[in-house]
């Protein structure tokens, strides 16, 4: 066949074998594209092998030590609106947490029983909810943080509420269950990792070393 009359074929009819190839197809390639969401979604929210594992997960997929904390509200359970660049002038640590998650009540169990050493070192503790808990239902932020923080829950250097959407998605990009900052009087991030139940001793080190 010449070039010319190829050039004037008419365009192949779609039968309904070909329609029905042609979804096939497409909804092949939504399922690849859906089982690759959900692969992410495991390495995200499932537990590393060690803890060595887990602070190079995590810090592979956080904000870096040494970088200046970012700007982000945040809402107490109180009702009230707060900055977190209003807290500067003093150490911060910022942990978020998923209200439905093991290590996160453990991590909170552990928070009050070192509550002392932290504010030694003039830390003062924000403990915030992950914007829509990452879309799973938990226990609320008020019936979390008073069954498990006991009597230190009312501590004015205890910090109970939610983050924003844009404080969630900056500090957690990556949606662990929890990850926490130590941010140091100038505003710098100092030390990253995530459940204060197993890492608390390094916590405390860095807590010690601020500047």
């Amino acid at each position: 066949m010449s070039e010319a009359v190829a050039k004037r074929r008419p365009p192949r009819r779609r039968t309904p074998a070909r329609r029905r190839r042609r979804a096939a197809l497409t909804a092949g390639v939504a399922v690849a594209a859906l089982a690759g969401v959900l692969v992410g979604l495991h390495e995200t929210t499932s537990a590393p092998a060690s803890p060595g594992a887990a602070r190079r997960a995590v810090a592979s997929r956080v904000l870096a030590p040494g970088t200046v904390a970012p700007p982000a509200t945040f809402t107490t359970l109180a009702g009230r609106t707060e900055s977190l660049a209003a807290l500067r002038g003093e150490p911060v640590l910022l942990w978020l947490v998923t209200t439905w998650c093991p290590s996160c009540q453990a991590g909170t169990r552990e928070l009050a029983r070192h509550l002392e050493a932290l504010r030694a070192d003039g830390v003062r503790v924000v403990e915030l909810e992950n914007y829509g808990d990452l879309g799973a239902s938990g226990p609320s932020m008020a019936t979390f943080s008073a069954d498990l923080a006991g009597r230190a829950v009312d501590d004015p250097d205890w910090t109970f509420g939610q983050a924003s959407w844009g404080l969630t998605r900056t500090y957690n990009p990556q949606a662990f269950l929890d990850v926490y900052y130590l941010i140091d009087a100038r505003g710098r991030i100092a030390y990253v990792n995530g459940s204060p139940a197993s890492t608390m001793p390094e916590l405390l080190a860095a807590a010690k070393a601020l500047p």
